[in-house]
């Protein structure tokens, strides 16, 4: 990206996309969605936007903002809130560094250790 912290070019796997990449002009915060969008399917072993079946509609949907159907098939709410978080619009996004402070990801209970 150089020194515009922004780039101007489409690249990548559609279902994992964010918005703002369709429009051709992205910072960093579309890595943040597309890792998002991973932990979705983690969490549902469905690829994101399987229910389009052709990239009209993907497009249409992911352009518009819309979850995926299967981010309504992850169980866990705080798993989804922190999905959400992710995959939002990208001024409400967080940064990657955001990210990694994230107290979703240093979760700790001594009862879920196995000896």
């Amino acid at each position: 990206m150089r020194n515009s912290h922004a780039t101007h070019f489409v690249l990548g796997t559609p279902e994992y996309m964010a918005p703002e990449l369709y429009k051709e002009n992205y910072t960093e915060l579309v890595d943040v969605y597309s890792f998002g969008m991973c932990l979705n399917e983690m969490a549902t072993r469905e690829i994101p936007y399987s229910e389009c079946d052709n990239l009209a509609k993907l497009y249409k949907i992911v352009t518009s903002g819309e979850k995926p159907q299967a981010f309504n098939r992850v169980s866990d709410p705080e798993l989804k809130a922190f999905i959400e978080k992710y995959v939002g619009r990208p001024r409400a996004r967080p940064s990657a560094a955001e990210f990694l402070k994230d107290p979703f990801l240093f979760y700790y209970d001594e009862n879920d250790l196995y000896s």
